[in-house]
């Protein structure tokens, strides 16, 4: 567990952080300001996608009050480790130096990285998957059936999907319905609508609801084409909608057949309900991403976990099956891994070198508002500034203020420069895009664009490429390969009243 850590320490100094932590850290904060499940002050708003683990950053930020995210992330890394434990457990009954190469291994891979170090929820998640497959499906405890279908599902709403894989393969291991299961999968979705609805009065989180209005005409391209690039985008490690990225994620599966064709021809080295096992959470990887990418889910990191129990399929392969002695395919998987470790600490700190460079900056450059709330930015993302400044948050989606959401179903056209009118935000941060731009969605009438002119001014540009221009030689290279980030543009209010 410690070397497991401490490989994990360098994307810490990466300072990589998925954005939406911050929604879920915000909104843990103002339960503990406001003793109200929010994201502005006494605003009710499901804002984070995961119960659980706004629970979880609250005990964290009550302990360590502003130092609690490294403690938090290190936390999330071990429940990651203890996850790939039990599930290595499961693959590697007897074979104790296989189970303890299968867990550095697979914590070594991009979407182990990703999963339990960029704040996120998954490193809890993945615990809570193989808490059900090890005490659950592979010890066959009723409890587990009971307790861990509640825990994911507080956990994640779409946890239903694995849940649903992992029923179907209870039930060709026993050969029979465990209601123990159904009565656990009954009791999450009930507790978690039944408090959706009493607390926030929506049957599932705002988040969904938001996204749903917002992202309709996200899509500009609806062709299977652009779906089958997207589908191979997010399935596999190549960031770039492209036809190589497509062949090279079909190319991917055709290996992956080859060895589930093994591991299923193989009457000696895996016991029968362990090939069950291993079977359903790679039809759950592979279900997962084709369905998430088909219904144009556009964050990558639904993906990390089935990303992971692929990953686990592979390595588990060439741990038990390539003809190699032990002393060769050791270090040989250990070249192949550490090949993807450093392609994802390198990724980690070009992400994490721009969100320092610029929306890091842009907070810091706004600084914390001495009297929370009392100040308002209307932005997007709605992490990393609202966290830092405390400002009250209008965001361009709707996820952390449903006025926003209101906005976009009274005016689908011109919500943006409406919300600004009715709202009249302290600050606003455009991205790609300065306000009236005709190629954006900051629309405006004719005489929006006086009434924009006459109250706000621009604070500052902060262009993506000169941040890419300053960085060091290393990150340079790695953005001529691959330029992320977007400009933005930061404007402050000069008048107080209409």
């Amino acid at each position: 567990m410690i070397f497991t850590i401490i490989l994990k320490v360098p994307v810490f100094f990466a300072k990589h952080i998925q954005e939406d932590s911050f929604i879920t850290w915000r909104v843990a904060r103002n339960l503990l300001d406001y003793g109200v499940i929010g994201f502005n002050g006494e605003e009710r708003i499901s804002a984070s996608t995961t119960h659980l683990y706004v629970l979880i950053s609250t005990i964290f930020q009550l302990a360590f009050d502003d130092f609690f995210i490294y403690p938090l992330l290190i936390f999330s890394c071990i429940l990651f480790f203890i996850g790939s434990w039990w599930l290595a457990k499961i693959l590697f009954r007897k074979n104790k130096l296989n189970r303890a190469l299968f867990v550095v291994f697979l914590n070594m891979v991009p979407p182990a990285i990703t999963a339990s170090c960029l704040g996120m929820e998954y490193g809890i998640l993945f615990f809570l998957y193989n808490a059900l497959l090890y005490f659950g499906l592979y010890k066959r405890k009723n409890w587990a059936f009971i307790l861990f279908p509640i825990l994911l599902l507080w956990t994640r709403i779409d946890a239903v999907i694995f849940l649903g894989v992992i029923f179907i393969a209870d039930f060709i291991i026993r050969k029979k319905i465990n209601f123990a299961f159904i009565l656990g999968g009954f009791l999450g979705m009930v507790t978690v609508v039944a408090f959706n609805w009493m607390y926030f009065g929506e049957l599932v989180n705002h988040t969904i609801t938001a996204k749903k209005i917002a992202y309709k005409n996200l899509a500009q391209n609806n062709s299977i084409e652009f779906l089958l690039y997207q589908w191979a985008y997010y399935g596999g490690l190549i960031k770039k909608y492209s036809l190589f990225t497509l062949l090279f994620f079909l190319g991917f599966l055709v290996f992956l057949g080859f060895v589930l064709r093994k591991i299923i021809q193989d009457q000696c080295r895996i016991s029968p309900k362990t090939k069950i096992i291993l079977l359903a959470v790679i039809a759950f990887a592979l279900l997962k991403i084709t369905v998430f990418a088909f219904m144009k889910a556009y964050f990558d990191w639904y993906y990390w976990l089935p990303r992971v129990f692929l990953f686990a399929g592979v390595i588990y392969f060439l741990l038990s099956y390539l003809p190699l002695p032990k002393r060769i395919l050791a270090p040989s998987v250990f070249i192949l891994i550490i090949g993807l470790y450093v392609f994802q600490l390198l990724q980690s700190f070009t992400i994490g070198y721009m969100e320092d460079s610029q929306r890091m900056q842009i907070a810091r450059e706004i600084g914390r508002s001495d009297a929370p709330l009392e100040q308002s930015i209307f932005l997007e993302p709605a992490g990393i500034i609202p966290f830092f400044t405390g400002l009250y948050t209008y965001d361009e989606v709707g996820l952390v203020n449903e006025k926003i959401t209101d906005e976009m179903l009274k005016d689908e056209k011109f919500w943006w420069m409406n919300s600004v009118r009715d709202f009249q935000p302290d600050y606003i941060l455009t991205v790609k895009y300065q306000p009236g731009d005709g190629k954006s969605y900051y629309a405006m009438k004719p005489e929006d664009q006086s009434y924009f002119e006459g109250r706000y001014r621009l604070v500052r540009k902060y262009p993506i490429a000169e941040i890419h221009r300053n960085a060091p030689e290393i990150l340079r290279r790695i953005y001529e390969i691959r330029p992320i980030g977007k400009d933005y543009y930061l404007y402050k209010k000069v008048l107080s009243n209409d």
